[in-house]
């Protein structure tokens, strides 16, 4: 009956039953957390069961404060320590003697020693300008001679405020006072010149031109530098000066004519450049097709006589009017055993039709490239020349020049080996960018090399279909004459 009831899913009944069901379940065993080593069991205490933690984040706390803790370990160099001592400025001439706090080290022995370089550390930075002085053989000999109306005390007076303010002109010629010299009679003194800015300079850079010279014994030994490379010219400075102070002083009204002047003569400009290059693409085009026609006159003087076709191939132009039509059959030579009908037409002359003289418009790329091209226009090349708009990035026109090179090379029927021709015709021109690309490959050289590339390329494959064409015509004209042999 129990079987039944468990099939049935129904609860069991009896006494034994009752006792099963109300057992209680066994208790799951919580996991005690242990206390992190360096946390007190009072922090501990506060987390409860219901804050969890990490003990090994804990841990890595707990070591580093351990860590802070330590006491630091002592330097060989002593304990550190800061006195209270004096020291002097080694860019001062005065002597000047301040104190301040210096970081030195206290040995065992209580020994105090002071850092081995005891040199102010802020000295390095009072840099002085290089002044070429001179001394007193060397005015007399050199100076003097051409120093106008200037006194050796006047210039020794301009010499100290170089040195005092470091060629900052500006501040020279504004502390500039020199009160003159006395009188010989022992009258009042003699009123100084009046020295403007360009004076000052001049004196200066002229005084350590020539001592820079002198000391070198030529000039060439001292041709780059600055003082002998650009000699201060004071005529030139004033016109500078000038020419600017009437820049500044324009009316609104006199810059915007000027702006309009400059935009005259800019468009003016550009319409002379659009001029001369429309002229150069005349010439260029005039003068390749006389070429073209009188290469072509000199190919079809220099041809063997014309052959014509079989007439029974269709799709053959017809002869042009004025031109004789050739004989269905050429004598046998004398001696020369007679032939039969089928042989006269096989050994029948044939004659293609002439040639049109080529003209420009004849040709599939044009004679000339801009190498700046018309807004909007990519500035690269595919392998057909036309205008080739690549993916966003960065392209090297050569590296994609080449690229292309190799495209028209692998759509050539016949591959690598009938390339091998146009390879061989490129270095009949005698010109090594007409095989290699030319060396600086600017939009217009390299889109004047494929086109170059496409041209020679289209001339083999016309040979080629045109082999192939007379080909098939002496097949064609043969296979009679087999069939009628007996």
């Amino acid at each position: 009956m129990a079987d039944v009831k468990d099939i049935l899913g129904m609860g069991r009944s009896g006494p034994a039953q009752e006792k099963e069901d109300k057992a209680p379940a066994p208790k799951e065993k919580k996991e005690k957390m242990k206390r992190p080593e360096g946390m007190s069991r009072e922090a501990f205490a506060l987390l409860g069961g219901s804050h969890p933690i990490i003990s090994s984040q804990l841990a890595s706390t707990f070591s580093k404060k351990n860590d802070m803790l330590k006491k630091p370990k002592p330097s060989t160099k002593g304990l550190i320590t800061y006195q209270y001592r004096p020291f002097k400025n080694q860019a001062r001439t005065d002597g000047l003697e301040l104190f301040h706090w210096l970081k030195c080290s206290k040995g065992a022995n209580g020994v105090i020693r002071e850092p081995d370089d005891s040199e102010y550390p802020y000295a390095k930075y009072n840099k002085k300008v290089q002044l070429y002085k001179y001394n007193n053989e060397e005015y007399d000999s050199l100076i003097r001679p051409e120093s106008g109306n200037w006194t050796r005390e006047e210039t020794d007076y301009l010499y100290d405020l170089c040195e005092q303010f470091d060629l900052r002109w500006h501040v020279i010629y504004d502390r500039y006072e020199w009160p003159g010299r006395p009188s010989a009679g022992g009258g009042p003194p003699v009123p100084p010149p009046v020295r403007s800015l360009e004076d000052l300079k001049e004196r200066y850079y002229g005084v350590a031109r020539k001592l820079l010279v002198s000391r070198q014994g030529r000039e060439a030994a001292v041709a780059n530098n600055l003082i002998v490379k650009s000699p201060f010219n004071k005529q030139v400075e004033q016109d500078r000066k000038r020419a600017l102070a009437a820049l500044l002083a324009r009316t609104p009204q006199q810059v915007s004519e000027e702006h309009a002047v400059l935009a005259e003569a800019r468009a003016i400009e550009e319409k002379r450049k659009a001029e001369a290059n429309a002229a150069r693409r005349a010439a260029a085009a005039a003068a390749a097709t006389t070429a073209t026609a009188t290469t072509t006159t000199a190919a079809a003087a220099a041809a063997p006589p014309p052959r014509t076709t079989s007439p029974s191939q269709p799709g053959r132009p017809a002869a042009p009017p004025g031109v004789p039509a050739a004989a269905p059959a050429v004598a046998a030579p004398m001696g020369a055993a007679p032939m039969g009908p089928g042989a006269a037409a096989a050994v029948a002359p044939r004659a293609l039709s002439p040639a049109p003289t080529m003209m420009m418009t004849d040709l599939r790329h044009p004679a000339d490239y801009e190498s700046a091209p018309p807004p909007g226009m990519p500035s690269l090349f595919d392998a057909e020349v036309k205008p080739f708009k690549p993916k966003p990035g960065v392209y090297l026109r050569g590296a994609h020049t080449q690229a292309m090179a190799a495209q028209q090379a692998a759509a050539m029927t016949g591959g690598s080996r009938a390339f091998k021709a146009v390879e061989a015709t490129l270095t009949e021109l005698q010109c090594p960018a007409a095989l290699y690309g030319p060396r600086v490959m600017t939009r217009s050289t390299s889109g004047a090399w494929l086109a170059l590339r496409s041209e020679v390329i289209s001339l083999h494959e016309t040979r080629r279909n045109l082999a192939n064409r007379l080909n098939a015509d002496d097949r064609a004209v043969r296979r009679p004459e087999k069939r009628r042999r007996p």
